[in-house]
């Protein structure tokens, strides 16, 4: 069962945050592909993930039919509690962006947004 069938569109639609695009930047920064004004043209919904901080992109495409291709770029990071979280960046079979995956390896939520220094 994929990300839209349990979402159910639960999440509203909203841009993306200061620290998330500085997240997006600092990942996609050897991506040359992706590396576009974010500011302006994402637009992302929240993932259900228990506090980890996820995000899916909205595409031109109907999301039932998009699919995780691929993953373009991912970086560990150490929360406030010292335990590790891995962030990866998904694209879809359209190579649109599809996901910002963050996952603290304890799946508790995250305390501190990563940031990259």
């Amino acid at each position: 069962m994929g990300y839209f069938e349990d979402l159910e569109f639960k999440c509203p639609k909203r841009p993306l945050r200061k620290q998330e695009i500085y997240l997006l930047k600092c990942l996609l920064k050897d991506v040359k592909e992706y590396s576009l004004n974010l500011e302006n043209q994402m637009v992302i919904e929240m993932v259900d993930d228990g506090g980890m901080g996820s995000l899916y992109f909205v595409s031109k495409y109907n999301p039932k039919e998009r699919n995780f291709y691929e993953r373009i770029a991912e970086k560990e990071f150490k929360d406030s509690d010292n335990i590790p979280i891995l962030v990866g960046i998904n694209i879809d079979q359209f190579f649109d962006l599809f996901e910002l995956d963050i996952w603290k390896v304890d799946n508790n939520p995250v305390i501190l947004f990563p940031t990259c220094k």
